[in-house]
């Protein structure tokens, strides 16, 4: 496959038009190769995300777990192969129940880190799920926390400070990518007691243009936190 018919796969899904870089990958003669591999996994996974039927969307997840796992085979230094891993990894997981989930957080923590420190400042959007991964670790309960440290054999610990800086990573590689990295740079202002820094990112996210799903839940979300503010 020629680097312009990748570039043309990773346009259409910068532009959430995931079923025609499905559909465009399926035409191809020769679909064996990595790249080719970890980019049909990742129009999988985001069609999983467009439906409301659990069993598609389960099928979906499951589908483009084999074909990432086929890819980073093929190339363990592929940074779309890592990046996606460890994102459909913690779907899949999820999907397996409560206790996979927890097993798995240190192989997801460990997919994003590395394709991170194999594009460190090519990609916003690696830089943008660690930051998902440290907010939400952070931020879980005692309760949960000691269920985290019953299971998983070397349970991951971050900070809000941590994603923080993700997240700022991520924006200063490309300013205005996703509406949701502005919330998240609001909500781990807020969650370091930081209002004055984070209003003016949840202002941006409550007034971002909707494109897709997450944006609209990005809108929701950051309209309720301006009016605690």
């Amino acid at each position: 496959m020629s680097s312009e018919e990748l570039k043309l796969l990773d346009e259409m899904c910068d532009n959430y038009d995931y079923q025609a870089s499905y559909d465009m990958i399926q035409s191809l003669s020769d679909q064996t190769s990595c790249e080719v591999k970890w980019r049909l996994a990742r129009s999988l996974f985001f069609l999983s995300k467009q439906t409301d039927n659990s069993a598609e969307k389960e099928a979906l997840v499951r589908q483009a777990f084999d074909h990432v796992s086929a890819a980073l085979a093929l190339d363990g230094d592929s940074f779309g192969a890592n990046k996606y891993y460890g994102a459909i990894l913690a779907e899949k997981s999820t999907l397996d129940g409560v206790t996979e989930r927890i097993k798995q957080l240190e192989n997801v923590q460990a997919y994003f880190q590395r394709a991170a420190r194999l594009e460190p400042t090519s990609d916003p959007g690696i830089w943008h799920m660690l930051g998902q991964f440290n907010y939400k670790i952070s931020e879980v309960g005692w309760v949960t926390r000691k269920l985290i440290n019953s299971v998983a054999a070397n349970p991951p610990v971050s900070s809000y400070a941590e994603a923080l800086d993700c997240f700022t990573k991520a924006e200063a590689i490309r300013p205005g990518f996703y509406a949701l990295n502005w919330l998240y740079l609001g909500k781990c202002y807020l969650a370091l007691k930081q209002p004055t820094e984070a209003k003016p990112w949840i202002e941006r996210a409550a007034a971002a243009e909707v494109r897709c799903e997450d944006d609209r839940l990005c809108l929701q979300e950051a309209n309720e936190l301006l009016k605690k503010l």
